[in-house]
């Protein structure tokens, strides 16, 4: 006798997305358009055996054309990506570096959400309904512990990321990760991780003194200590966390010293031109330790 199977909605929602993830990594969609455009353009009798004798085919051009654009760096309107596929980006770099102004020009091309970590944990730790998170926060806090904050705020982006519009529309992630632990928790344990990260470089003298002459009201925080505090956390992490980041496919290193519009125009052109490939760049196993 069959029995009906309850299945949790958390659980299915998070199923569904790491499937998506999956489709998206191995160009499932891709190959079953191809597949079918083949199809059509032929008289085939035996679609079985006409299927098993040519997918693999298409599978290994598919896949190579990608690779062979991603090791070369080709870019060219034939690589342009479906309207419907959705961006999820992560824009990283040192204070300064125009992060948030690009995301939002970023945002308004593709109807993305921005997630800023620092006003997600801000809101859990404020908000009138309060999460399983905020105790872990608040003790990290108290206790300065690095890896109880990270943690938690780990597990706040990915409830977020697994949210409807979230799924539906894509999104651009700021403030985080901060450190190499945080990258390798995104990329290797979020059901629905980035499919791009954006390294924004530039020297520390530009990006204070883009900071020290801005035009918009600053805020509260805008103030030297704090800047220097900001600067200090992000050379004690470049390091290690530029070592993971440098064997990932998803990563696109961006000269942010020009200026912003010839940075913006780079950004979309790679973002549209240049095959997505997931993944390590050697092997599907972590190189760090």
């Amino acid at each position: 006798m069959a029995t009906a199977i309850r299945m949790d909605r958390d659980a299915l929602v998070r199923f569904s997305a790491s499937y998506m993830y999956y489709v998206e990594k191995h160009k499932l969609l891709d190959i079953m358009s191809r597949i079918l455009a083949e199809a059509t353009l032929q008289q085939i009798e035996d679609v079985r055996r006409w299927l098993g004798e040519n997918i693999r085919r298409i599978a290994q051009g598919i896949y190579s054309k990608a690779l062979n654009a991603f090791h070369l760096g080709i870019d060219a309107d034939y690589y342009q990506l479906p309207k419907n596929f959705y961006h999820r980006i992560v824009l990283h770099g040192r204070v300064g570096s125009g992060r948030r102004s690009l995301a939002h020009v970023l945002a308004q091309r593709w109807n993305l959400l921005i997630l800023d970590a620092d006003t997600l944990a801000y809101h859990h730790i404020n908000g009138q309904a309060q999460g399983r998170q905020v105790p872990l926060l608040h003790e990290g806090i108290e206790k300065r512990s690095v890896y109880k904050i990270s943690e938690a705020i780990g597990n706040i982006i990915q409830k977020r990321l697994l949210q409807e519009d979230a799924l539906h529309r894509g999104w651009i992630l700021i403030n985080y990760p901060n450190n190499r632990c945080e990258a390798r928790e995104l990329f290797e344990t979020f059901s629905v991780p980035p499919n791009r990260l954006i390294f924004l470089q530039v020297d520390e003298q530009t990006a204070r003194m883009r900071l020290l002459m801005r035009k918009y009201a600053p805020c509260p925080q805008d103030n030297i200590t704090y800047m220097d505090y900001q600067m200090q956390q992000f050379r004690k992490s470049e390091p290690l966390l530029n070592t993971y980041l440098s064997h990932r496919r998803e990563v696109l290193y961006v000269d942010a010293t020009e200026c912003f519009e010839t940075v913006k125009c780079f950004i979309m052109s790679q973002l549209t031109k240049t095959p997505y490939v997931l993944g390590y760049k050697y092997g599907e196993s972590s190189p760090i330790d």
